[in-house]
Order: C-alpha cells, then sequence, then structure tokens
C-alpha cells in the first residue's frame, strides 16, 4: 500500500496556512470538510480569543492563511454556518484505541504514544501527514485529512494528542469546541496547563483525548454529557478506547452494539497488558506491533474488515516519539503495512 503523502510548508502561520489550503484544494478537490472551517476563525468568542492571543497567536495566522485560499464564493458559504464561531464535531462514530508511555518505560527513556485509527475504508485515500514549520513559533507534525490542523500527533512543544470516539447519551455544555481546546493544549507545555483549561471552560464535543508531555507524563480528558472526567496512566501506561470511564462520564455511556461495547474494553484492557509486558524495553517498533495485535481477530486492537463487521477496519496507525521530533505512520492495518517515518 501506498505512504501516506506528506504536506510540508514552511514560513510565517499566515504563509504556512495559506500554502496549506492551496495545496488541498488543488490536490483534494472538493474536498471541504475541515477547509470551510477557516472562516468561522473570524467570528470566535471573545474568551477563544482572549485565549490564543495569550497562548497561540499563531493558531489564528494559520487559520486566516486558509481562509485566504478559499474561493469567496466558499468563504461566503462557511461563514454562513457559524454558530459562534465555533462547530460541533459529531465524535461518536468510528473507533480507535490510543496509548501513552511513561518515559522511564521505554528502552531510550523517550515518552512514546500513538494510536490506532479504526474507520471506513475511503479514509485510506485521505490521510495526509501535515508538518508546519511556522517561522516563531511550534513545527507542527500530524497525521490529518485534508485541510485539518489539529490532527493526530505532536507539536515542537514537547505535547502530543491523540483521541478516540466515546459513545455517549447528548452534548457536553462547554465554551470550548474540541479543537479550541486540543490547539490549546499542544501549545502548552504541561498537562497541567490542558487539564486546567477542560476544567475551567469545558469541552463543547464529546469525546476522549489523551495528552501527553515531553516527560511522558500523561491524562486523558472525556468529555461528554456528564460533563469532563481525567483518567490518570496505570503504572506509566495510558490507555483508552472508546467507552468512558470517568467517574462523571461512565454514566452516560451509551453502546447501541454489545459486541462493539465489549471490543472496546477488551481494546483498552489487552493493549494495557501488552505494552506493561514490555516494560523498560519499549521501542516505536514494539509499540506498533502491539498495534497490530489479532488476540480477537477480525476485531480487537488490529481490525480488518471480515465477518459481521463490515463498515469499519484499522485505516492507520501513529506512533509518536516528540523527544525524537519523529511519526511513525502506517497506512492500512498496522500488521500488513510498513511505517514511514516523518520529522519535524
Amino acid at each position: 500500500m501506498r505512504t501516506v503523502p506528506l504536506i510540508s510548508v514552511e514560513g510565517t502561520a499566515y504563509e504556512c496556512g495559506r500554502a496549506y489550503g492551496e495545496i488541498v484544494l488543488g490536490k483534494y478537490p472538493g474536498y471541504m470538510q475541515y477547509l470551510k472551517e477557516a472562516p468561522l476563525w473570524y467570528n470566535k468568542s471573545r474568551l477563544v480569543i482572549s485565549l490564543f492571543e495569550k497562548k497561540a497567536p499563531h493558531v489564528f495566522d494559520i487559520f486566516n492563511g486558509m481562509q485566504s485560499a478559499l474561493p469567496r464564493l466558499r468563504q461566503r458559504a462557511a461563514t454562513k454556518e457559524k454558530n459562534g464561531g465555533a462547530t460541533r464535531h459529531n465524535f461518536s462514530n468510528g473507533g480507535c484505541t490510543s496509548f501513552s508511555t511513561h518515559l522511564t518505560l521505554t528502552l531510550d527513556r523517550t515518552s512514546i504514544s500513538g494510536q490506532t485509527k479504526d474507520t471506513s475504508v475511503d479514509s485510506i485515500s485521505k490521510y495526509i501527514v501535515l508538518r508546519m514549520r511556522i517561522k516563531n513559533a511550534p513545527t507542527i507534525l500530524v497525521l490529518a485529512y485534508p485541510g485539518e490542523v489539529l490532527g493526530y500527533g505532536m507539536w515542537s512543544t514537547g505535547m502530543t494528542i491523540f483521541r478516540n470516539s466515546l459513545y455517549s447519551k447528548g452534548n457536553p455544555q462547554g465554551k470550548l469546541s474540541m479543537v479550541e481546546w486540543g490547539l490549546l493544549a499542544l501549545a502548552g507545555e504541561s498537562v497541567y496547563e490542558a487539564q486546567e483549561f477542560a476544567e475551567k471552560y469545558g469541552i463543547q464535543d464529546c469525546g476522549n483525548f489523551l495528552i501527553t508531555e515531553s516527560s511522558g507524563k500523561s491524562i486523558s480528558v472525556e468529555s461528554n454529557a456528564g460533563g469532563i472526567s481525567f483518567i490518570p496512566p496505570k503504572k506509566g501506561i495510558n490507555v483508552h478506547a472508546n467507552h468512558p470511564v470517568g467517574k462523571e462520564t461512565a454514566p452516560f455511556e451509551d453502546f447501541t452494539d454489545k459486541i462493539e461495547k465489549s471490543n472496546s474494553r477488551y481494546r483498552m484492557n489487552f493493549l494495557w497488558k501488552l505494552l506493561n509486558a514490555k516494560r523498560g524495553r519499549l521501542t516505536a517498533q514494539k509499540a506498533l506491533m502491539c498495534l497490530s495485535d489479532h488476540s480477537r481477530y477480525p476485531r480487537g486492537i488490529c481490525r480488518h474488515k471480515i465477518g459481521e463487521r463490515t463498515d469499519m477496519l484499522t485505516s492507520a496507525a501513529v506512533v509518536a516519539e516528540p523527544a525524537k521530533g519523529k511519526l511513525h505512520v502506517v497506512r492500512g492495518n498496522p500488521c500488513a503495512n510498513w511505517p514511514v517515518t516523518y520529522e519535524f
């Protein structure tokens, strides 16, 4: 299978955003799912503007550059979709299993984090790796869909973010969207900062977000109608699948598929066991082997489109080594495809 294409841009934040928008329009014509959100950054609340001005002013320049690449007709159409400058994301579909390990568990004493992406098969052809080398700002290196900025991966701040669908009832009542909160978390320097933003302002979207700092300290942040729950690592390993486990969030679980409900618990528990069995010897390669596990084939950690479940498979796998500036990406099932390494 072909590797995930790299979109690499350099310059000021505005120049990076404009170049990214132009490349996506040229290579993925008609794919506007994420590009159409760029103009909405003109309509953010005072709170969001204030937070980004203090923490990551370059983010607004990125989205301003992206929207400048859009034809005016599309700009107007996207602006009409605004809702206080925020877009709710339907985060209760798909699968995915994320993980993070403390640096004391790895062979070379650097933290490792990552995830599988369990989605429909058509996602395989859409993935890109986005690298933005921004002047006077952190470098971004993430697996993403065309036009997406948050993605799945890391910034040169040392922070990584991976995320999972969370099958839950109702909508969270927060002041920050998942994208807003995630970008602020990546722009920070610690898990504590990310947690503080979530506690103080809440997150509008339903999902789990696994945040890790350069030391390997991590926390899973669950958001659903119950509010926010913070899930600490167990013995230095943090693993999450698609069911809420926090005190505030677990009562709102809503899995209609009993097999998938069981499978989510299996993936979370078994991946932890696989990683724990390699304590002190973990490497990026060994982590990818864990993500390739077939103990519950065709479901389990490395999911295949076989049997009863025909609409979902492991369409990608990602492992990040932020201290080394390396993102290892597999397009398709990690058991059958070779990883490609992208660097800051």
